[in-house]
């Protein structure tokens, strides 16, 4: 995500990142530039407090102020959008939602607001704050046209332990023996985003790899490199993005697969609190025999993959989600043809503490071409993960954007053919640092 701060372009918002400065504070007045970096301090506030009095202005506006005190800028927009539509009049709002606007990157959307209070009897700290603000928006324009990016990134590395060893595989339907062992591994994300011109578009690209290392089974050893390239775009309520996707997976040192194609991804606010995201794929896949494997290569063939996903605020601190996709594998090999639902769910919760929790769930339900003439093999798939963890800073440690985190994962595959059905229990503990 573009982490262009409203007056110093200096926010940091990446995956999993909470704890994000406000870009503004407001009140039912008129707001200063001077205090925008602070963050909302007040008691926290519940979606059930603001749906028992929606019209408590000072309680519905401090929530949207809340919201972006938690970095979900988009609810916050959602929550302002819900305040101004029955409340058109209510300038002090219409002045806060063009600050988070800003902070979408959407100028054009800001610019149209303070054209909104044009013609409205505001106060002179409040038009002040309005020609102050049309400044800030004229050298973010400036900004964007010359083309400043901005990048960001995450490393992990970790240990991990598993009773059966093949779950570290890429592709959960290649068999390997069963064998315990521990292993290392390392993670890196880096991402880097730009505007194009004035039109509200950016350039995207990223990086990314991980490599993992077993004690003993290292047929289950592999590394994966891949990256991105693409444009996206936000306007109102709507987020959109378009990558061309690459990636190349090696098992135990031997090339494996080859996977390139287009992703497309749309979200929209549903509710303040609530976001909806619908993305679509297509890969190109190739894969290579291994020494200890044959027929491998008949893997190779086109892969679909709808999915879509609902995200809910239940909190300030608590995010559920849920979502639902189709796959549809193509093989050379009808044994390695499939297509398939799945379901997935996952929440994130942090305590005051700043220990979070977080789990996710998944159940995938695969029908196979063929196995053999008037046999149809059906498989299916349950995953889980639970971790828990905390940022360094939290924990007394005086070490900016590092946090520690442990879990355990459990995966199941069960198949109707004897031979084919996986288990495996695991545990690991790992550094996360982000930049």
């Amino acid at each position: 995500m573009n982490k262009t701060n409203l007056l110093s372009q200096a926010s940091c918002l990446f995956i999993g990142r909470a704890g994000i400065t406000t870009l503004a504070f407001i009140s039912m007045g008129a707001i200063s530039l001077a205090t925008q970096a602070a963050e909302y301090n007040g008691p926290r506030i519940t979606f059930d407090q603001v749906y028992a009095q929606p019209d408590n202005q000072e309680l519905n506006l401090n929530y949207a102020r809340q919201q972006a005190a938690d970095g979900d800028y988009i609810a916050a927009a959602g929550t302002l959008e819900r305040l101004l539509f029955a409340q058109p009049d209510w300038d002090s709002a219409r002045l806060y939602y063009a600050l988070v606007l800003h902070k979408l990157d959407d100028v054009q959307g800001a610019e149209q607001q303070l054209k909104l209070l044009d013609d409205r009897p505001l106060t002179a700290p409040q038009r002040e704050q309005v020609a102050l603000y049309r400044g800030e928006l004229g050298k973010t324009r400036t900004a964007n046209n010359s083309g400043e990016g901005n990048f960001s990134g995450r490393i992990v590395v970790g240990a991990r332990w598993d009773d059966n060893a093949g779950n570290a595989l890429v592709d959960s339907t290649l068999a390997v023996t069963n064998q315990g062992d521990i292993a290392g591994f390392l993670q890196g994300t880096f991402k880097f985003s730009a505007p194009m011109g004035a039109n509200g578009l950016k350039f995207r690209a990223g990086v990314n790899g991980q490599t993992l290392r077993h004690d003993t089974f290292s047929n289950a050893d592999f590394d994966t490199v891949g990256g991105n390239v693409g444009i996206g775009g936000n306007a109102n309520n709507l987020s959109w993005s378009l990558d061309a996707q690459a990636l190349k997976v090696f098992i135990s040192g031997s090339d494996y697969l080859t996977q390139i194609g287009p992703k497309l991804s749309v979200s929209t606010n549903l509710s303040a609190d609530t976001k909806v995201t619908l993305s679509g794929a297509y890969y190109d896949q190739d894969y290579k025999d291994l020494p200890f494997t044959f027929a491998e290569t008949t893997r190779s063939g086109d892969k679909y993959t709808i999915l879509a996903s609902i995200k809910r605020k239940l909190s300030g601190q608590t995010t559920v989600g849920a979502s639902i996709g189709y796959d549809n594998k193509k093989a050379a090999n009808p044994l390695f043809a499939y297509d398939g639902i799945r379901f997935g769910a996952n929440f994130r919760s942090k305590f005051d503490s700043g220990v979070y929790v977080k789990g996710r769930a998944q159940y995938r339900m695969l029908s196979y071409d063929t196995i053999a003439p008037a046999v149809q093999r059906d498989d299916d798939h349950i995953s889980g993960k639970i971790s828990v963890g905390a940022a360094l800073s939290d924990l007394g440690i005086n070490v900016d954007n590092m946090a520690v985190e442990g879990g355990v994962n459990y995966i199941n595959r069960g198949s109707n053919i004897a031979g084919l059905d996986y288990e495996n229990f695991g545990a690991e503990f790992k550094f996360i640092f982000d930049f």
